[in-house]
């Protein structure tokens, strides 16, 4: 048994473990009114912490054994030199003969506070104000009555999986909503995702039985979700992305970025993408989205293939989650949907000529709106809100969707 082995099934026990001290420990809510909630955070949206035992490093500023540290996000690997740390630590391995994904070697990646809020309110424990994530939401719903780890709690993941090999996140996601009804006296639970967290949430329930789903849960939340995929993910595959930060180099990270599964699981459907409508333009080939086993060859990335044959499946058809659905997006923000390569921007090293169209900054409208379809698909309703110039991040810490959810969705 690997290290790689070793450390998923300590991640397994350490899950089962922090469910178990959950269900001991919380204590029912006497002052809620409403619906208890849980947050599903998105891509890079949670805490992800790691403890080291490296046989070697690629620079002499990297530590090659660590306790426990907050991984992600620590805004202060994100420093040149330090960077490279940063990536070695991060990436994963994939293995195409079981067809599983690992932390890199010496490296265990852990959740911590499954359960509470702390690690989707902050991503970096320093709190510093770039690394806020579901705290507005949260303050707000603790002003209305809400109780931290009780009637508001939070279900990070390991955002670089995706969710047919997610570590045993959906079984804890499944023990915390039972926990959750319980301990807020049998009161059914709403389910507000953010980003990749939306499609993570779908795959969960289109594994669960409507009994179950009647039983346990009163309404799914996607906000910002990317059902259909991103066309962002193409660009990040081929060029890597630096999160805008100058000072990050987006080659430095790319290396990190293709061996995510969750990246392969987010490019854009052939559903929502015309086969001739050309994604990236290179000086020797137009790529669509039935081009992705050539653009990946091309980069040199036949791992990067694997994953996409393995995860182009899981939401495909996008199966109506079967409960109430209000979804909530931003709109009229310039978001990238073409790419050029040419001569000064020579593939795929170069930073591409982009083409921007309507989105959220980071998902295109046509994959914010693909839920919409569920409406006649369901007999729960499915509802729109959108909000104008709500930019994909920043629109968690926005006021009018605080109160849209506590007053249209939590009835409060």
């Amino acid at each position: 048994m690997g290290i790689a082995q070793i450390g998923r099934i300590i991640l397994l026990s350490l899950l089962a473990a922090i469910i178990v001290f959950v269900i001991i420990e919380a204590k029912p809510s006497k002052a809620t009114k409403g619906s208890p909630v849980i947050l599903v955070p998105g891509d890079g949206g949670n805490q992800l912490w790691a403890t080291l035992n490296k046989s070697s490093t690629v620079h002499y500023l990297c530590t090659k054994k660590s306790d426990l540290y907050n991984l992600w996000l620590n805004l202060e690997e994100l420093f040149p030199y330090l960077i490279e740390c940063f990536v070695d630590n991060i990436i994963m391995q994939y293995d195409n003969k079981t067809r599983t994904i690992h932390d890199a070697p010496g490296v265990n990646v852990y959740l911590k506070d499954f359960g509470n809020t702390s690690t989707v309110e902050w991503l970096d424990p320093s709190q510093v104000t770039l690394a806020k994530y579901f705290v507005g939401l949260v303050n707000a719903l603790v002003k209305v009555g809400y109780e931290r780890g009780v009637s508001v709690r939070g279900a990070p993941f390991d955002f670089r999986r995706a969710p047919h090999d997610d570590g045993g996140w959906g079984v804890a996601l499944k023990h915390l909503i039972e926990d959750t009804y319980k301990i807020n006296g049998n009161r059914k639970v709403v389910l507000i995702s953010h980003s990749l967290g939306g499609p993570f949430t779908l795959y969960f329930l289109n594994k669960m039985t409507p009994d179950w789903k009647n039983k346990f849960l009163e309404s799914f939340v996607p906000i910002a979700a990317p059902f259909a995929g991103a066309t962002k993910i193409t660009r990040m595959f081929s060029s890597g992305d630096n999160f805008d930060e100058y000072v990050i180099n987006a080659i430095t990270v790319r290396p990190a970025q293709r061996t995510y599964p969750s990246s392969a699981f987010l490019l854009p459907s052939s559903k929502y993408w015309d086969d001739d409508e050309v994604l990236m333009y290179t000086q020797k080939f137009n790529y669509t989205v039935n081009d992705y086993k050539k653009f990946f060859m091309d980069l040199g990335c036949p791992s990067c293939w694997d994953l996409r044959v393995d995860t182009k499946d899981l939401i495909h058809d996008l199966i109506a989650p079967g409960l109430p659905v209000y979804g909530i997006h931003g709109r009229d923000v310039d978001t990238e949907e073409q790419y050029t390569f040419d001569a000064s921007h020579k593939f795929p090293d170069a930073q591409p000529v982009i083409k921007f169209g309507q989105g959220d900054g980071t998902v295109n409208m046509r994959s914010l709106k693909s839920y919409l379809k569920w409406g006649k698909e369901q007999k729960a309703p499915v509802t729109e809100y959108e909000i104008p110039g709500g930019e994909h991040l920043a629109i968690l810490q926005n006021t009018t969707l605080h109160q849209y959810i506590i007053h249209n969705i939590l009835k409060l």
